[in-house]
């Protein structure tokens, strides 16, 4: 049995970069194991957490210990949603285990995977034009 997958939602104020707050990009730490016995519940809470405004999106997953095809699909649908809000994804501090399956299945082209979250902040603040 996998462990639940939590969403945190971290404050405008943490979300820095270059030398302030990013207004415009929201973060969302991502723990736990994430697989197909609550892959539809991760999905609910994370559209919830998303909301109906946001655009730019940092996924901090360096709490996130394990990721199977169905955790994957979730991902990819976020991030077509946020794409079609004309915003982007970034994904931050991969655990090294999802490094290596994002790696081995050339998921690292699908998503702009960065070391840390300033480095995800800043990629989304050079070419997700967040305000």
């Amino acid at each position: 049995m996998s462990t639940a997958v939590h969403i945190s939602t971290v404050p405008d104020d943490a979300v820095t970069a270059s030398g302030g707050p990013a207004e415009g990009v929201s973060l969302l730490a991502v723990s736990g194991e994430l697989d197909y016995t609550n892959a539809e519940r991760f999905r609910h809470d994370l559209l919830g957490a998303i909301g109906s405004d946001r655009r730019h999106l940092v996924m901090d997953l360096a709490g996130l210990s394990f990721c199977d095809s169905t955790g994957i699909r979730v991902f990819l649908a976020v991030r077509k949603l946020v794409q079609d809000r004309g915003g982007n994804l970034a994904m931050a501090s991969p655990h090294p285990r999802i490094q290596r399956i994002f790696h081995l299945t050339g998921l690292t082209d699908a998503f702009a995977v960065h070391p840390t979250i300033e480095e995800a902040v800043g990629f989304l603040r050079r070419n997700g034009n967040p305000e």
